[in-house]
């Protein structure tokens, strides 16, 4: 079960998931004025395989399949940073580690809004 969901805050970095390697992560409350999205995917040491899929439900506890954001899995790639920028509406978004990570290394998944 993730932990509640906070709420985000106009430039206000949040971690999404911090040092994984499984998991759906931390759930974050979307203001309805947020409309631009930036995530930042950062494989921490040797990281060989694994990935992430950004993912939203309108409920933060939603026990069913999240609905995919800006399509399919990010591979992580090891001590590199992933930048993702996105526009739209959501209630809540996640970080899910849809492969797992592996080869030592880990993963962590940043989040910054703006309306």
């Amino acid at each position: 079960m993730p932990e509640p969901a906070a709420a985000a805050m106009r430039g206000v970095q949040y971690d999404l998931q911090s040092l994984a390697t499984t998991g759906n992560g931390n759930v974050l409350a979307i203001p309805s004025s947020f409309r631009h999205h930036t995530i930042i995917i950062k494989g921490i040491a040797t990281v060989s395989a694994g990935a992430v899929q950004i993912e939203t439900a309108n409920e933060y506890d939603y026990s069913g399949t999240w609905a995919p954001i800006g399509g399919g899995p990010v591979t992580v790639v090891d001590a590199s940073d992933i930048v993702i920028n996105f526009e739209g509406i959501f209630n809540f978004i996640r970080a899910r580690v849809s492969t797992d990570i592996t080869g030592g290394g880990t993963v962590t998944v940043n989040y910054t809004g703006a309306p």
